[in-house]
């Protein structure tokens, strides 16, 4: 986790500050983030746009980046189906990103192992 330079970048919308003495990148925290989106602020660079938004955690007074682990346990909830959208309007903050972009790539790497079509399995010997 890195601290994050407010003076770089702007708060779009500001999650619930992190509530425990322990800092949650621990993994025996890990489990209070699972499917707990309230901790979560989203920032966005000076003159960014939707793309460039980025999930951080404020503890205590300062903003910090989640790690890929981090985020993984944030958003295990969400599947990616067909037709999925990373974008989302949200009343009085306008429209953020469902998931962060790095984790977006990292399910659609995974998702793409499973993918299996049907020429590749007729090319499969029967054993």
């Amino acid at each position: 986790m890195k601290c994050v330079d407010l003076d770089m970048n702007k708060v779009v919308r500001s999650g619930l500050a992190w509530p425990h003495a322990r800092m949650p990148s621990g993994k025996d925290m890990i489990g209070r983030l699972e499917r707990n989106e309230a901790y979560v602020s989203w920032l966005q660079p000076s003159g960014g746009c939707l793309e460039d938004m980025f999930p951080a955690i404020r503890v205590r007074e300062n903003y910090y980046t989640l790690s890929l682990r981090m985020m993984k346990a944030v958003w295990r909830h969400v599947r990616l189906k067909k037709g999925f959208v990373n974008a989302e309007s949200v009343p009085h903050v306008g429209t953020l990103l469902r998931i962060p972009r790095v984790l977006l790539l990292e399910k659609l790497r995974t998702q793409e192992r499973f993918n299996v079509s049907g020429t590749e399995h007729a090319l499969l010997p029967i054993i």
